[in-house]
């Protein structure tokens, strides 16, 4: 009987991954044509030679693991073996990345814009947080011992001198994500500078072609001229992240991001065979200080030397922009960014840590009042502002309403999930998505608009619950399994702490996955902003909130380590629905809704709004009664 379900599963599985989700992904798109209102890239034979590459590369992939794994390339039914031959020489994880490609030049074959510009990358998203929040804890529990590196990879951290294909490879890294960013977003956005510029004192002293020229050898050398793996590790780390946050710029706020990218700085584009490509490819100024840097770094007798020539590479590349102090400034935020990635990682570890041992209480009479619930009621406060400011004094009280109600469903969704003896009090973040139901059913009822709340909400709430985890960091909620690494773990000693208390993990050292959470929403919340600053729909903004929420909690959920959360057919509760809410989110971007046009005054009634919702999240989360055992009385 068993044998006969596990091989039901097989074929569910297989059939869901093969037939459905790509069904899935192409209706998605053609549902999203009216919304996604970019320009289309159409080109059957660049289309079926990037998709045919894609396919074949997955095709390839799951030969290898059939062959040498023995078993079937399902993440849920796992091959016997880990498998190192074939294409998992070369990438981690080839049938992925294969079916990005196919993805994408199915695209370009089809000539559809939606499909290319967001279907495309939400399914990249996806299956990122498919490894990051079940492969790679998988097959570390599987194969604990197994040497995991590939030809595609930073090297280990030693200070053993990089091999020849090591330094190749971590050029080829950088270059693949800069490049086809840089000629993506040029393509969308074209040439962007901002009206009003600062005269630069600075002018072209030589040709175009000579300044970009000697920047590519002066970048291109680094991994030559690196001693160690670490050296070249951690200059392949920072260009990467330096990279990624260049084009999130860029794609968020062209006027600024643009700025990293060449388009102003020698006429735009050209066609190669069919594709709009740079004329030239110039390279950014904070990959040429970061080059500065390795250079100083592993050649301690030149670091004069090689700063001067960063510095002097930096300023010529600025004179070739459109607006070369926003260029420059720019790139030494991104590059300041970048080169300390270590030091704000540890910043921000040791701040959580403190966070997380910093409990205080104030008992009066039968009434207790908890610190956390300051930093709720700020996180509430704030939102509503923004809110505000968002959709006008209008919906002020609308705002109390919604928040209202989503409140109280997010206390019973944990009474339903978690509640017990020991904690009296819970909240859960996805009882407060079922809660927006009731919550729009209430604000239509008062005579609103209840899209334009939906949107307005969909904008802030990222920031507020990345404030409100500063809650969970003070009550232990939402804890990580514990980690070897102390540059990454935090440890909780309060003894109020659910870790403590509950978990029983004291001392222990924890994921900070409330800080993962912080991190991810942050970056979600500008990204939420501009969908609203683009005038796209309100039902498109929520449903790329529940998509993109969804994800970032699908891969922390895979590092918490709270002993009360049920774990379900291999992935733990949240898992599951933060799966449901990308596929909700799914279904909400395509609902047709008509944009009202908004005139947002900001008033006195939004300040009242946000001291009243302030003050009722305070209360539910910070303020309760500790003498009584009655349900919803204690929160801890």
């Amino acid at each position: 009987m068993k044998t006969k379900w596990l091989q039901t599963g097989k074929w569910l599985y297989g059939i869901f991954f093969i037939v459905i989700l790509p069904v899935l992904l192409w209706a998605w798109s053609c549902g999203l044509e009216a919304v996604v209102a970019l320009p289309a890239i159409h080109h059957p034979g660049w289309g079926m030679s990037i998709g045919g590459a894609g396919l074949l590369l997955m095709l390839w992939g799951m030969y290898a693991l059939w062959k040498y794994g023995r078993g079937l390339p399902m993440n849920a039914f796992p091959p016997l073996l880990y498998v190192k031959r074939g294409p998992y020489r070369w990438l981690r994880h080839p049938i992925y990345w294969g079916f990005g490609l196919f993805l994408a030049g199915a695209s370009i074959f089809l000539g559809s814009a939606s499909a290319l510009w967001l279907v495309v990358p939400v399914a990249i998203l996806g299956m990122a947080a498919l490894v990051w929040g079940y492969e790679l804890p998988d097959l570390e529990q599987r194969f604990p011992e197994i040497d995991k590196k590939v030809w595609f990879s930073l090297p280990a951290n030693s200070d053993e001198p990089p091999g020849r294909c090591q330094r190749l490879a971590a050029l080829i890294l950088v270059a693949a994500l800069w490049l086809p960013g840089a000629n993506v977003y040029n393509f969308l956005s074209g040439d962007t500078a901002p009206a009003a510029q600062l005269a630069w004192p600075l002018g072209p002293v030589a040709g175009p072609g000579l300044v970009f020229g000697i920047s590519w050898v002066f970048f291109l050398l680094v991994p030559l001229a690196v001693k160690s793996r670490r050296e070249l590790r951690r200059w392949g780390i920072a260009s990467l992240a330096g990279a990624a946050l260049a084009l999130y710029a860029a794609f968020l706020w062209p006027a600024v991001g643009g700025q990293f990218l060449p388009a102003a700085a020698h006429g735009g584009t050209e066609l190669l065979w069919g594709i709009p490509v740079f004329r030239f490819l110039a390279l950014p100024a904070f990959m040429v200080l970061l080059a500065a840097q390795a250079y100083a770094r592993c050649r301690p007798r030149l670091r004069v030397l090689s700063v001067a020539v960063g510095i002097a590479l930096a300023a010529g590349l600025a004179a070739y922009s459109a607006a070369p102090w926003l260029y420059l400034l720019s790139s030494l935020v991104v590059f300041g960014f970048a080169a300390n990635l270590e030091g704000i990682w540890a910043a921000l570890r040791r701040a959580a840590e403190w966070v997380a041992n910093s409990w205080q209480e104030w008992v009066f009479g039968p009434v207790r009042v908890i610190n956390h619930g300051f930093y709720v009621g700020a996180g509430a406060v704030i939102g509503t502002l923004i809110i505000g400011g968002l959709a006008g004094e209008a919906y002020a009280w609308a705002v109390v309403l919604f928040a209202f109600v989503s409140i109280i469903f997010s206390a019973l969704w944990a009474q339903l999930i978690e509640g017990s003896e020991k904690l009296k009090r819970p909240y859960g973040y996805y009882g407060a998505l079922v809660g927006i139901l009731f919550s729009s059913l209430a604000v239509r009822a008062a005579g609103y608009d209840v899209w334009v709340v939906i949107g307005a909400f969909s904008v802030v709430m990222p920031w507020v619950q990345g404030v409100g985890r500063l809650r969970c960091l003070v009550n232990g909620c939402c804890h990580g399994a514990p980690v070897e690494s102390e540059k990454i773990g935090i440890r909780y000693f309060h003894p109020r702490s659910r870790v403590c208390g509950i978990s029983d993990m004291k001392g222990q050292n924890l994921h900070p996955t409330q800080l993962y959470a912080i991190i991810w929403l942050f970056f979600v919340g500008f990204i939420q902003l501009a969908f609203w600053q683009w005038g796209l729909p309100f039902s498109f903004i929520f449903g790329m909130y529940l998509i993109l929420t969804g994800l970032g909690r699908f891969v922390e959920e895979a590092y918490r380590g709270e002993v009360q959360t049920p774990i379900r057919y291999g992935l733990r509760l949240y898992q599951w629905t933060a799966i449901a809410s990308v596929l909700a989110g799914m279904v909400f971007t395509v609902i047709p809704v008509a944009r009202p046009i908004l005139a947002p005054v900001f008033g006195w009634n939004i300040v009242w709004a946000a001291l009243v919702i302030g003050a009722f999240t305070f209360f539910a989360m910070g303020v309760d009664f500790p003498r009584s055992n009655v349900r919803f009385s204690r929160l801890v």
